[in-house]
């Protein structure tokens, strides 16, 4: 499906009947740096804000007023400017560099049917010359193209000053005319990031398959090029489908805060085309900043800690870390009628990074739920361990649920714990903070220890074409319960979701026009995820959670309470 989504948007970056909302000016925009008209047409053009500050005026169907921050040219023609398909209509590309440039339809491009034989896109036009500023000009503001032909009536037109369309038309020569860094017609440079104290162990579970795939998206290039020395025709497909790639290592030592004085060393001696993966145990934040900064790809590290609001568009996340598994017990516990409030909880968050980012996770979707906060206690490791104050804790404030956002430390207390005078009901810990320690718990009090898991349950059968995903299906179990699944969601992101994107950028090696492929991706069926979602400018792919209890014995049944909670 994204195959032929995109074949018909890079085909249409020919067709040009042009939908107007990006248009030139009659003038040049004289007076300013060509940098500052560069930052105020891409403002205009992503977010609908004239240079003035005012929301730009846009009229649909002759005389609608519409919002154009929110009705912006790239919510359509997307921020690449090289043109989207939604809701059976093209949306052609608006760049300089295609819109300057004749037209005719070919033969092989008409309206393309359904499986019901019915319609699903619009045709475009036969024919009609290179665009003009002036006849750009003139789209924008009355929507008709060079030959006279009318737009859509959905398509904005704009009553620009002539200085605010001179600065908008100098911005779309400027957008996507030129490859990115790292990217050239016979290949990419990419990067991953190990930042920290990672283990050997997850450092090779990254690396191994990032540079295993990357060797063999080589020896298959070099097999194509044998092919074309004897004369084979390839398809356009197989053509974009082979460049050469290579994979540099960015290692961050030291404290956080000398990050991305790092990682601008790295980028300064070789810039590279996109991240590939990554890991740390610590905050992603210092490596996602320099990577919006540089408008520089980074895509799927293995992190707990993503950035999970404020800007960004350049950061692909699996999901939103030890946050989303808070974020599950509060959607869970807001759903169980019994319940009797929030003063029935009691929130004790050991003051670390990871039992923060649960507690956060679980308080910002409680609120959303119009809860009343609950009682938190945010204690040392010390004071997790003094097992006398601890019970006097929770003997003063009885709760009816216990969320234990702390490490493996605490597990030999849940027992003690559930066995006092008035035990909690519940007690709700994370599998990504406590791992594998879970199962020591004993079978005794399995049933009352309720347990956050972001991974797939179902039964997973994947692509029938061999490699990994073509694995007997599986159901989750003891035997992986608690890992970071570093190179399984590695090669999953490499081969379902980011090397099928590449291939579609055809002859368009932009970085934004990567991210606005990938984020017109069908969902994906992966082994660790029930599923990966996609959408512009999302940043989390996984959006669920579940919530599970262990069955008895040393390899345990892992047993859904919950359906698949989604954000």
């Amino acid at each position: 499906m994204l195959k032929r989504y995109l074949a018909v948007v890079i085909s249409a970056a020919l067709l040009l009947f042009l939908a107007p909302c990006c248009f030139a000016a009659e003038t040049p925009a004289a007076g300013l740096p060509k940098a500052e008209i560069i930052r105020l047409g891409e403002r205009m053009y992503r977010d609908g804000i004239l240079p003035s500050g005012k929301v730009m005026e846009a009229f649909i169907r002759g005389d609608v007023e519409v919002d154009s921050t929110a009705f912006s040219c790239s919510s359509c023609h997307l921020r690449a400017g090289l043109g989207s398909v939604e809701g059976g209509v093209v949306t052609p590309p608006t760049t300089g560099k295609k819109l300057y440039q004749p037209y005719r339809r070919p033969p092989s491009l008409n309206d393309i049917p359904d499986q019901s034989g019915r319609i699903i896109y619009a045709k475009t036009v036969l024919e009609r010359p290179a665009y003009t500023r002036d006849t750009l000009a003139t789209a924008l503001r009355f929507g008709t193209d060079p030959a006279g032909q009318i737009f859509n009536d959905v398509m904005p037109r704009y009553p620009l000053a002539e200085r605010d369309m001179a600065i908008l038309i100098s911005y779309l020569e400027y957008l996507s005319a030129k490859p990115s860094p790292g990217a050239s017609s016979t290949g990419f440079s990419f990067a991953t990031i190990i930042a920290g104290d990672v283990s050997t162990a997850d450092r090779q579970a990254l690396l191994q398959p990032l540079q295993s795939i990357i060797a063999q998206k080589n020896q298959q290039l070099a097999l194509y090029n044998d092919f074309l020395k004897f004369g084979y025709v390839p398809t356009a497909d197989m053509k974009y489908s082979f460049r050469r790639a290579s994979l540099d290592i960015w290692e961050l030592a030291g404290p956080p805060q000398s990050w991305q004085s790092q990682l601008a060393a790295y980028y300064a001696k070789k810039p590279v085309f996109a991240v590939l993966g990554g890991i740390s145990n610590g905050d992603w934040r210092p490596i996602h900043d320099f990577c919006e900064a540089e408008r520089l790809p980074c895509l799927f590290p293995i992190t707990g800690f993503p950035v999970i609001s404020g800007p960004g568009w350049y950061t692909y996340y699996f999901d939103k870390g030890y946050a989303q598994e808070g974020e599950a017990a509060a959607r869970y516990l807001n759903r169980l009628e019994t319940l009797a409030g929030g003063e029935s909880i009691l929130q004790i968050v050991q003051d670390d990074p990871a039992g923060r980012a649960l507690a956060a996770g679980f308080d910002s979707l409680w609120s959303e739920q119009e809860r009343q906060p609950v009682t938190t206690l945010t204690l040392s490791a010390a004071q997790l361990q003094a097992q006398a104050a601890l019970a006097r804790l929770l003997e003063k404030h009885k709760p009816e649920v216990l969320l234990l956002w702390t490490d493996a430390a605490i597990l030999a207390e849940i027992p003690k714990i559930l066995a006092m005078r008035n035990p909690p009901k519940m007690v709700f810990v994370s599998s990504g903070y406590q791992g594998k320690s879970l199962l020591a718990l004993p079978d005794a009090v399995r049933d009352r220890v309720y347990i956050s898991y972001p991974y797939r349950l179902t039964p997973y059968v994947g692509p029938k074409t061999g490699g990994l995903d073509a694995k007997t299906p599986i159901l989750a179990s003891a035997r992986d319960f608690g890992d970071r699944r570093v190179a399984a969601r590695t090669i999953s992101a490499l081969q379902q979701s980011i090397f099928p994107s590449l291939s579609l950028l055809y002859e368009n090696l932009q970085r934004d026009n990567l991210l606005d492929i990938m984020g017109m991706q069908m969902d994906l069926v992966v082994k660790d995820y029930e599923r990966l979602s996609f959408g512009p400018g999302q940043r989390h792919a996984s959006k669920g959670c579940y919530i599970i209890q262990l069955g008895p014995g040393a390899a345990p049944q892992l047993i859904p309470r919950s359906e698949w909670l989604t954000h």
